[in-house]
């Protein structure tokens, strides 16, 4: 998928301008992407949008003017993206108790552990996790 380019990113005052449509826009488009599994987890299919949008209001968020940390938002909100023939995606988990987050956080503690599993027409398909780490917004 096409990632996000330094052309694309918008400078805060540019971005104000425009950020209640492009909010919107990408809220909407947000909302079909997302696939719940149970009570606390939903997986966010990413796109193009959805990674400007993060990088947007990361850096309007953080107050971010630096390029060096701009670069750094666009190399860690690029990697949600699939590469060619790939879906990227995000995994929210979503527990308000703290005591259940607390229960069920150790015992997903593996839940990331890379592994390959069934794919479309028998083949395997691998699973490839990020090394950064998103902050939420």
């Amino acid at each position: 998928m096409k990632r996000v380019v330094r052309e694309e990113v918008r400078t805060p005052a540019e971005y104000a301008a425009i950020r209640e449509e492009f909010r919107r826009t990408v809220l909407a488009q947000k909302d079909v992407r997302r696939l719940h599994v149970g009570s606390y987890l939903t997986f966010l299919f990413e796109n193009h949008a959805t990674v400007l949008y993060q990088i947007q209001e990361m850096i309007r968020a953080e107050s971010l003017t630096r390029e060096a940390d701009i670069q750094h938002e666009m190399a860690t909100y690029n990697e949600l993206l699939g590469d060619r023939g790939e879906l990227g995606c995000t995994l929210l988990i979503e527990i308000d108790d703290p005591a259940t987050r607390a229960e069920l956080l150790a015992r997903w503690k593996d839940l990331p552990a890379p592994e390959a599993g069934p794919g479309s027409r028998g083949r395997r398909c691998s699973r490839r996790i990020g090394t950064a780490s998103p902050r939420a917004v």
